[in-house]
Formats: structure tokens, C-alpha cells, sequence
């Protein structure tokens, strides 16, 4: 199944790009999904542990199971200036 990772903040400006798709397997979870990031991107893991993550619009757990064409939002944490 194919789901569409977005990136903000500065995981976006760590990976210079602002979004993927990914191939994962029917039944995978929300943290399936961001093994398979960091597998493909290993200079991003410690940042991704830290961030929220969203599925179509709303905050999410990473136990959460994913569907098919699901939008799944990586935010890093942001801090105020």
C-alpha cells in the first residue's frame, strides 16, 4: 500500500525534501512506517524519535494502523524565538 509521508521544519531541510512515498505492507503501523524512513535515511533518527507525527490531519500514535493513500505528517519539534 502506498502512503504519503509529508515533511516540516527541519527534518524538510535535513532531507531536502518535503515529501515521499512509501511502499509498505498491508496492516503496517505508524511506526512500520517510520523503520522504513529511517532505514532510508539513518542521519534522521535521532530527530525523528522526537517528533509528532499526524495521520490524515490528526495526531497519531505510532501503534496506529495505516490504510492505503493515508497522509501521514513527520513534525519535528519547533522551538520559539
Amino acid at each position: 500500500m502506498k502512503i504519503k509521508v509529508l515533511y516540516f521544519a527541519s527534518l524538510k531541510d535535513k532531507l531536502k525534501k518535503k515529501e515521499d512515498i512509501i511502499d509498505l505492507k498491508e496492516g503496517s503501523k505508524v511506526e512500520d512506517l517510520l523503520n522504513d524512513i529511517i532505514s532510508k535515511y539513518p542521519q534522521i533518527q535521532e530527530l525523528i524519535q522526537k517528533c509528532m507525527i499526524a495521520v490524515n490531519e490528526e495526531y497519531s500514535s505510532k501503534d496506529r494502523v495505516l490504510n492505503e493513500n493515508d497522509i501521514v505528517a513527520i513534525i519535528p519539534p519547533v522551538s520559539g524565538g
